[in-house]
């Protein structure tokens, strides 16, 4: 029986390849949209849920998430889809949960003068502001519900690996290898997307238990994995049996 007075799990996905196969999953679905953004509402297993495509980049992915925090006020968010690789052993159909989140927007140069270049090794990240228990901070480091990461340790998947890990986030797409190994060797980076920051910083602020869920999609490391979206869908696949299983452990009630 569908309980549609009880707070609904909010997932999030930036391409159509990154939330549609999920949208098809809804039961009883309706389509409500605010401006830009459409709010897929229906029922998983007879919970409420509310998917979004929330669009590429940390600003619309950030709009987004506190329209549906204000919306909704959800369970939790969970930000999934496709990301690169920076860690070499990775490959396509790897799954990566973020333990932690990493700011890669923000940098920090040293003054030099005209016609001295620059050194993006020598850049340092900042962070984002945030209101933090009422005081301003920088925060380059972010982490995902523990137990929500708890739940996905244990929802079987056979296409790859799934490991716990660093996701850096975000408008960037690198393609050079001497720059992903300096943010992996610097700050620890498994793979890399454009929205996880911008949507835990908003359910951070907000007190919303959030996850960043992501599946290898490409790797510079290996030439011949190119981008396919297609590792979308099989992300939403493993994203739907860790819900499912939140939904029958109450593990965030």
């Amino acid at each position: 029986m569908a309980e549609a007075s009880k707070r609904p799990i909010v997932i999030l996905g930036p391409m159509e390849s990154e939330s549609a196969w999920l949208v098809d999953q809804l039961e009883n679905r309706q389509d409500k949209s605010v401006g830009a953004y459409t709010f897929r509402e229906g029922f998983i297993d007879g919970y409420p849920v509310v998917i979004c495509r929330c669009y590429i980049g940390v600003v619309n992915s950030a709009a987004a998430t506190a329209l549906v925090i204000e919306r909704y006020d959800p369970l939790c968010v969970i930000i999934q889809g496709t990301s690169g690789a920076h860690d070499p052993d990775l490959h396509q159909g790897d799954i990566v949960l973020g333990e932690s989140i990493v700011e890669l927007g923000s940098h920090y140069t040293k003054h030099r003068g005209k016609g001295e270049g620059s050194d993006i090794f020598g850049w340092t990240q900042p962070g984002a502001e945030m209101s933090i228990d009422g005081e301003l901070r920088r925060v380059s480091v972010l982490r995902s519900d523990s137990r929500i990461l708890s739940v996905a340790d244990n929802v079987p998947y056979t296409d790859g690996i799934v490991k716990r890990g660093t996701i850096g986030a975000a408008d960037i797409w690198n393609r050079e290898l001497d720059v992903i190994a300096h943010l992996r060797r610097n700050l620890g980076t498994d793979c890399e997307e454009m929205e996880g920051f911008g949507v835990a910083q908003v359910c951070s602020q907000s007190g919303v238990p959030c996850a960043d869920i992501r599946v290898i999609s490409n790797s510079e490391w290996h030439p011949q994995e190119e981008f396919n979206e297609k590792y979308g869908e099989q992300c939403q696949m493993f994203v739907l049996q860790v819900i499912r299983r939140l939904i029958a452990e109450g593990s965030l009630l």
